[in-house]
């Protein structure tokens, strides 16, 4: 290591130099011990070292200059051959052998230069993302107390004047200054939902195994207050997967309670939760029998703030399944849905089969 330092430290010259040095040097010691020992594998070492340090010209020189060294010292100890040719014929092979050693270390050079300049503009990139999630954090909660402050203002004001003013005001008046308590928790709400949209990329994924199955199950069960009699889930016998728990909850409250939402209207409500077992994915699925949605419209249900229903149908913000997209993708899933106007939809999100022993899933 401390050699290899030093030679770092020499200029092109003095390497080029000491390469030719070592290399007559070689050919001297080949020449005093004669045919019965070969020294060839050693004029390797000039050769790698000029060329990792000094370049593949300068490499390509001393490989010109151990070859011609190697001749020479061959005829010089008068080595026999069959035919005279034979020691210029070997010279070619070595010089071959030497190029080869060139374009070897060469190429192997450039190619962790590369790959250490990728590496410093990954963790330079790396660190650029951090700080900019950072940033992006500290401004949405500023956004959010920023936007949050005024609401809250409008908000009490208006229920100020609905409680001492009540009586004062006709009909319109109140119908009016109940429409903006409404705006204001409206608002509070998308508020909410946009924080929520940006943890959900900034979040770290805690990978364990997840029971599905129970997961769904109490999922159905918090979401029991907005379901009535008419109401059936039917929560299937569905797999384990490997996952963040709480990330997974939060995709199944966003399908299921979509899917309370959207039958609200319908005399009876069948939501089914399930999962089809594929080769390298199981396909979890929430499906209802509600306001369905066409078709031509599936590519914007997971984008932010689209919505296939008017607001005054269906309460929401339209943030919901874009969580759901977001979550899936940093899961390696994916997520899409199947529909028909008035007939009910199918959501679907993909999870990948990873392997985990069954001491884990117990």
């Amino acid at each position: 290591m401390i050699i290899l330092k030093y030679l770092g430290s020499l200029s092109k010259a003095a390497l080029i130099i000491s390469g030719v040095v070592f290399t007559i040097l070689l050919g001297f010691i080949d020449y005093l011990t004669g045919p019965d020992l070969s020294f060839i594998i050693f004029y390797l070492i000039p050769i790698a070292l000029v060329t990792w340090f000094a370049g593949k010209w300068p490499g390509i020189f001393i490989s010109i200059v151990s070859a011609i060294t190697w001749i020479v010292s061959d005829i010089m100890v008068k080595s026999s051959y069959s035919h005279f040719l034979i020691p210029y014929w070997n010279m070619v092979v070595e010089f071959s052998v030497f190029l080869l050693v060139v374009y070897i270390f060469s190429t192997l050079k450039i190619v962790l230069a590369r790959e250490k300049e990728l590496n410093m503009k990954l963790k330079q990139n790396i660190q650029q993302i951090t700080d900019l999630n950072k940033e992006l954090e500290t401004f949405n909660y500023s956004v959010s107390h920023d936007l949050r402050t005024p609401l809250i203002v409008i908000g009490g004001f208006a229920k100020r004047l609905l409680k001492k003013y009540s009586g004062n005001l006709d009909d319109k008046w109140r119908e009016e200054l109940n429409i903006i308590q409404e705006n204001v928790q409206r608002m509070s709400r998308l508020i909410d939902d946009l924080l929520a949209f940006s943890r959900s990329e900034r979040q770290q994924i805690k990978f364990e195994v997840v029971d599905m199955n129970k997961l769904a199950r109490n999922v159905v069960e918090e979401l029991k207050v907005l379901t009535s009699e008419k109401t059936l889930i039917d929560v299937k016998d569905i797999p384990s997967v490997y996952g963040d728990s709480i990330m997974l909850h939060q995709v199944l409250y966003n399908l299921i309670s979509n899917a309370i939402k959207f039958t609200k209207h319908k005399e009876t409500v069948i939501i089914e939760i399930g999962c089809k077992i594929e080769k390298d994915e199981y396909i979890y699925y929430v499906k209802d029998n509600g306001a369905g949605f066409d078709m031509k419209y599936a590519d914007k249900l997971f984008g932010v703030f689209q919505r296939l229903h008017k607001s005054e149908e269906f309460e929401g913000t339209g943030i919901g399944l874009a969580i759901v997209q977001r979550i899936v993708k940093r899961h390696g899933g994916r997520v899409w849905a199947e529909g028909k106007a008035d007939e009910g939809a199918t959501f679907y999100f993909s999870l990948p089969k990873l392997a985990f022993s069954d001491q884990q899933l117990a």
